[in-house]
C-alpha cells in the first residue's frame, strides 16, 4: 500500500470495497477487486456475481478476459502488460494498474515524481543490494518468469523469447556492476583511458597558428626549388638506328612484311646518323 500515492489510497478506501487492499500484487491479481471497483461507476454493464473470486489460474483467466472485453467496448486506456504484470504477481504492476483505474474513472491524474516504467522486473531491487548478494543468471530468471506464465504461455518460442529478453537485461547488469566496482573484478584500465586527454580548443589553436605562419611565407616556383642557380646547359650530338632511311628502302621494307605470311621475317636496318639533338645538365664548377 505504500507505493500508492495518497490520492488514490483516499479514493479506494471511499469506495468501501467488499475486501480491503493490504497488498495490491496479491488482492488485485485475480480481477475481482477490479470487477467491484467498475460496478461502483457500470452497475448496469459489470455484475458482480458473474466474477469468482478464486486464486486459481483458471478463474484469473476467466475474470480477466470479462474486463478486457469490457475495456476494449469503452476504450479504456490499460495496457494488456500491465494487466498480464498483475494476472502474474509482478512487481509494481498491480500499483500501476488502480493508478491507470483512477485516473481513467475520475479524470484525474496522479502526481509522482518519477513516471512508472512498465517493465516488471526486480532490476530495481537488485541495483540496491551489495554486489556479492545480487542475483545470478538462473535467479534472474527464477525471479521474473513467474510459474503461471509457464501454465498459460501460448508456445514454447514465446517462452523462449522472454527467457532470452532476462538474460539479456541480466547481462547489462553485470556490465554496469564492472564499470561501477572495475577494482573488484580486476579490471585495469587502457592505454587510451590512461593517456591524458588534449582538449580540442588548444588543437584548434596550434592549427590556427600553423596556417598564419604558412600564409606569412612567399610561393616560389618548382623548378626553382628544385634546380640549383650554378648548373649550366648544353647541346649534344648522339646517334640513332633506324631513324632516316630513303624512301626507296621504306617501300621494300613495306612489300616484304605485307607478302610475310607466317611472320617470320625479320629485317635488318643498317645503322645511320640522324640529327636528333637532347640535352644533358652539366656541373660547372
Amino acid at each position: 500500500m505504500n507505493a500508492l500515492p495518497r490520492e488514490v489510497l483516499k479514493w479506494l478506501q471511499s469506495l468501501d470495497l467488499s475486501i480491503s487492499v493490504k497488498n495490491p500484487k496479491w488482492d488485485f491479481s485475480n480481477g475481482y477487486l477490479v470487477a467491484e471497483i467498475l460496478s461502483w461507476y457500470h452497475p448496469k454493464e459489470i455484475k458482480i456475481h458473474c466474477f469468482n473470486n478464486g486464486t486459481s489460474i483458471q478463474s484469473k483467466l476467466l475474470n480477466w478476459n470479462l474486463l478486457e472485453t469490457f475495456f476494449k467496448n469503452k476504450n479504456y486506456a490499460i495496457d494488456r502488460d500491465v494487466m498480464e504484470g498483475t494476472i502474474h504477481c509482478k512487481s509494481a504492476a498491480a500499483e500501476v494498474l488502480v493508478e491507470q483505474l483512477y485516473t481513467t474513472l475520475t479524470n484525474r491524474p496522479t502526481y509522482r515524481l518519477t513516471p512508472r516504467s512498465h517493465t516488471f522486473n526486480d532490476l530495481s531491487y537488485q541495483s540496491k543490494l551489495p554486489l556479492h548478494a545480487r542475483a545470478t543468471a538462473s535467479t534472474a530468471i527464477k525471479n521474473n518468469l513467474a510459474n503461471t506464465e509457464l501454465e498459460t504461455g501460448p508456445d514454447t518460442s514465446h517462452l523462449m523469447n522472454k527467457t532470452q529478453h532476462i538474460i539479456s537485461l541480466h547481462q547489462q547488469h553485470r556490465q554496469n556492476q564492472r564499470l561501477q566496482d572495475p577494482d573488484r573484478f580486476g579490471i585495469k584500465p587502457m592505454l587510451g583511458e590512461i593517456r591524458p586527454k588534449v582538449k580540442p580548443e588548444s588543437n584548434q589553436k596550434n592549427r590556427d597558428g600553423i596556417c598564419q605562419l604558412n600564409q606569412g611565407r612567399k610561393s616560389r616556383p618548382v623548378s626553382a626549388n628544385r634546380v640549383p642557380a650554378n648548373v649550366q646547359f648544353a647541346e649534344i650530338k648522339v646517334k640513332q638506328s633506324g631513324r632516316d632511311l630513303p624512301s626507296s628502302n621504306m617501300e621494300e621494307l613495306k612489300g616484304k612484311l605485307n607478302n610475310d605470311m607466317f611472320g617470320t621475317y625479320q629485317p635488318t636496318v643498317k645503322l645511320g646518323e640522324s640529327n636528333g639533338y637532347s640535352a644533358v645538365a652539366q656541373h660547372s664548377r
